[in-house]
């Protein structure tokens, strides 16, 4: 017999809570998504210009974190697993915001790297000093995501392919998000399907399609 768990992490999520190995098995199986979006943009950007080619194996491993992160707060839910459920995601956004920011001011390389680091080092900060932050926190990173998103366009065009399925998966995932709640009408805690593990996929198809479409404009600024 399976027992049903109340409360924890994850309880806003839908899909039940249960004993055993994986709390939330299908949310934590789908967060998986982020780590093999992660492997597979390190391999498409293999052929990449070096620079290029580097800021794709930062943020593969940072996809890959997050998806050992999520796979942690769904799953086993041991210490520490919120923080890493939020601050692999955060850093992975803030490392697009801090890039494409950075590259369309100019910046160099030792100011990009190290604007990145202070600004992990900062999220971490008030993640362990206020972990209920974490809708402020998104809410913030998410405007200036955007931010870097107008200003790196300053420097050249995207891939306009890559761009559009960007933003549909964007569009399609924040929908699951929010109907994938618990108490949502669409809410179904014990079936197989769970609308947060396809956020999940979305998102993290959304990420990857992302840093593919603004590759132009960050490579024509290595060249100039």
């Amino acid at each position: 017999m399976i027992e049903t768990l109340a409360g924890g992490l994850g309880a806003g999520d839908c899909e039940q809570l249960v004993a055993g190995g994986l709390i939330q098995p299908v949310n934590a199986w789908s967060s998986l998504a982020y780590s093999v979006v992660g492997i597979a943009l390190m391999f498409i950007l293999r052929r990449a210009s070096n620079r290029e080619r580097s800021y794709g194996v930062i943020f593969g491993l940072l996809l890959i974190l997050t998806g050992i992160g999520s796979f942690m707060y769904h799953g086993p839910q041991q210490w520490g697993a919120g923080f890493m459920h939020d601050i692999t995601f955060l850093a992975a956004l803030w490392f697009l915001i801090v890039v494409d920011t950075g590259i369309g001011l100019h910046w160099r390389v030792g100011r990009i790297s190290l604007a990145t680091g202070l600004a992990v080092l900062a999220l971490a900060g008030v993640l362990l000093t206020a972990p209920d932050s974490t809708n402020l926190l998104t809410g913030v990173t998410v405007a200036m995501l955007v931010v870097s998103d107008l200003v790196l366009r300053r420097i050249g065009r995207y891939d306009r392919g890559w761009y559009v399925t960007a933003l549909a998966l964007f569009a399609a995932a924040l929908v699951a998000n929010v109907f994938g709640r618990t108490g949502s009408a669409l809410c179904e805690p014990g079936s197989g399907l769970q609308l947060h593990a396809l956020w999940h996929v979305l998102s993290a198809g959304a990420l990857g399609s992302y840093f593919l479409a603004t590759g132009p404009a960050r490579s024509k600024e290595s060249r100039t």
